[in-house]
């Protein structure tokens, strides 16, 4: 009765085993997406700094138009 308890455990411990080591290929996929996301948001980010430059640029040359 011990042997067919101590294969159940180690079947189940197996089992255990393989399913964690899923969940760990799925965790390390979405880090890997969210480190793409991380850096689309500091191309974004990047890109609106820009925008915000030429705009004052703009404002600075409008301004010195009205005088």
């Amino acid at each position: 009765m011990v042997r067919p308890l101590r294969t159940l455990l180690a079947a189940r411990v197996e089992t255990a085993i393989f399913k964690l080591s899923i969940i760990n290929y799925q965790l390390s996929v979405i880090s890997y997406q969210l480190s793409v996301i991380s850096y689309q948001l500091s191309v974004i980010s990047y890109q609106l700094s820009v925008i915000s430059y030429q705009l004052s640029v703009i404002s600075y040359q409008l301004s010195d138009l009205s005088f």
